[in-house]
């Protein structure tokens, strides 16, 4: 944003002249992909492009409706390629962009997983997704199903990596013989610790990728 336009001139009621609602949409995505979604505000979101809180509401009249347009242009420019390759090389590929695409944008994974009814950005992953499990040869049901299950895996795994990663940077490692201790009564013939090791050593990456493949297989066994 250019001195010229913080400085531009503001009306009686704090708007500021040339102020439009795509430039406080892109402003909230720019503070939500360096603070997280809970950062935003009508307050702090003014102060941030130079305006009075009045000014944002003059275009956007609550912030409900601000974080829903915000969120509304996440992954704007993802698409299944459509491009002839089995569907899971193609489902892989576009949940895995998903991926990082909710990450570049803190807290909007956990934010469409709590909506009451589905946003637009729900209807246009859902175009994307159904049409090509239905080219593939899965019935209208089916496909709906096997959407609604990758789409809830997509974000519900998201939303825990991003509350696991703050946790983490609070919290101290565990170890494997503390975990031993706590379940040395369990199941004895489980090394305990072992188990632990295990999970420990399974990174975020290695958790999406494995579930994901996991749904991906289970899904094409209902074809047909």
């Amino acid at each position: 944003m250019t001195e010229a336009t913080l400085s531009a001139p503001a009306n009686d009621a704090g708007r500021r002249v040339g102020l439009t609602r795509d430039e406080i949409i892109d402003s909230a995505l720019d503070l939500i992909s360096r603070e997280g979604i809970e950062a935003v505000t009508m307050r702090r979101l003014a102060d941030e492009i130079g305006v009075t809180p009045m000014a944002l509401y003059h275009h956007i009249p609550s912030k409900k409706q601000l974080l829903d347009l915000a969120v509304d242009r996440v992954g704007k420019d993802l698409h299944i390629a459509h491009d002839g390759r089995h569907w899971m090389d193609q489902m892989r590929d576009y949940a895995m962009r998903w991926r990082e695409e909710l990450h570049r944008y803190p807290g909007v994974a956990g934010y469409l997983l709590r909506q009451d009814a589905p946003p637009s950005i729900t209807w246009r992953v859902i175009d994307d997704a159904v049409s090509l499990f239905v080219d593939a040869g899965f019935d209208d049901r089916t496909a709906a199903r096997a959407y609604a299950a990758l789409a809830s895996f997509v974000l519900a795994r998201c939303d825990q990596e991003e509350v696991i990663g703050a946790h983490n940077e609070r919290s101290e490692p565990w170890s494997e013989d503390r975990v031993r201790e706590l379940l040395q009564d369990v199941h004895t013939n489980v090394d305990h610790g072992r188990i632990a090791g295990y999970l420990k050593e399974l990174s975020d990456d290695d958790h999406f990728s494995y579930t994901l493949e996991r749904l991906l297989v289970g899904i094409d066994a209902e074809r047909g």
